[in-house]
């Protein structure tokens, strides 16, 4: 009797699971709750960015689920890609709010247990617009004390995080005097710790200011000297990016990190996540970044939108991960990532 009833519970486990992926979105979203999950705290950029998701994207989903925000900080997004990737539902309850995860795969040395490519992308909403932002009573405003000042101390997240890979490039291309130390949780501590003079500064999202403290350009607190982008930032014509300054092989570096922000601010689902539901949550986040409430609401906000489809957040993975050894060895040197 309890074989045959403990075969009877395994079947129906079977079916049930059967029923599950046989329902159309629209019915396995219906009442549903699912989750936003970002690698960071409460408090930064992708805070802002996920809460103005979580409460505009549901009416796109077939079936309109609700959506919470969900953080789990922790290895510059690897911990929040670590789970999404293996450990969480393949069902599409959970979506990740990701960190630039093709660079963390190549330049973090242990502890990734993803493969980028094989995440299915729904797609990206901006790429991570990143600069240095130093504190108005702290040294290394200028170039030049970045240069020469040993006093100078820029805080970052983990080493595998961009706000200490472009700290540490910053360092190699213009012989910088400067520390580069790391361990802050968040976006909101480095914040803090800026503002209290435990650092002089961070490399920031330029959303972290503009979104969440504005005030800080309007009463001149900050000073940015450098900028981690391709090109000038319209808010930042005067402010050199570190392509400009940089020459050679950290030029190349800086270009190939450049690459990777778009990834830092895009949409993914495990692998195994089923592919009419995919194709529902793609369809959802492109309706989404069209979406005249949205865009307003992000206006406000002070958060950029400049959206990339799924298959060319693909193709940009693609081209980071397919980097020859040789190539990523130089640029974790530069990164201090070796």
């Amino acid at each position: 009797m309890r074989f045959g009833l403990a075969g009877a519970l395994v079947a129906l486990m079977g079916v049930s699971a059967s029923v599950a992926q046989a329902q159309t979105p629209e019915a396995f979203y219906k009442g549903k709750t699912i989750s936003l999950v970002m690698g960071t705290g409460p408090g930064g950029s992708y805070d802002l960015y996920g809460r103005l998701i979580a409460t505009h994207i549901a009416k796109h989903i077939p079936g309109q689920p609700n959506i919470i925000v969900e953080h789990m900080p922790g290895a510059g997004g690897a911990i929040a890609g670590n789970f999404i990737f293996n450990n969480a539902p393949m069902d599409g309850s959970k979506l990740l709010l990701a960190h630039a995860l093709p660079l963390i795969e190549k330049l973090q040395n242990d502890g990734v247990r993803f493969q980028s490519k094989k995440f299915q992308w729904l797609g990206a909403y901006d790429q991570i617009s990143q600069m240095l932002a130093i504190w108005h009573t702290s040294p290394g405003k200028s170039m030049s004390e970045l240069k020469s000042d040993r006093n100078v101390v820029l805080g970052s997240m983990g080493r595998s995080h961009l706000s200490y890979q472009w700290a540490s490039l910053l360092k190699d291309a213009v012989a910088g005097q400067f520390r580069v130390i790391s361990g802050f949780p968040t976006g909101g501590e480095l914040n803090m710790a800026m503002e209290r003079g435990e650092i002089s500064g961070w490399v920031v999202a330029w959303e972290n200011i503009s979104g969440g403290n504005e005030h800080w350009l309007r009463e001149k607190k900050v000073t940015i000297p450098v900028q981690f982008t391709l090109t000038r930032m319209p808010e930042l014509k005067d402010v050199p990016t570190l392509i400009e300054l940089s020459q050679g092989e950290n030029k190349e570096i800086a270009e190939f990190l450049a690459a990777g922000t778009p990834h830092a601010r895009a949409l993914a689902v495990g692998p195994g996540v089923p592919a009419d539901r995919v194709s529902a949550l793609r369809a959802a986040f492109e309706g989404m970044v069209k979406d005249p409430a949205f865009l307003e609401e992000a206006k406000k906000r002070n958060l950029s939108i400049t959206h990339r489809d799924a298959a060319e957040v693909q193709k940009l993975a693609e081209r980071i991960v397919d980097a020859s050894p040789e190539f990523i060895a130089k640029v974790k040197k530069a990164v201090g990532a070796d």
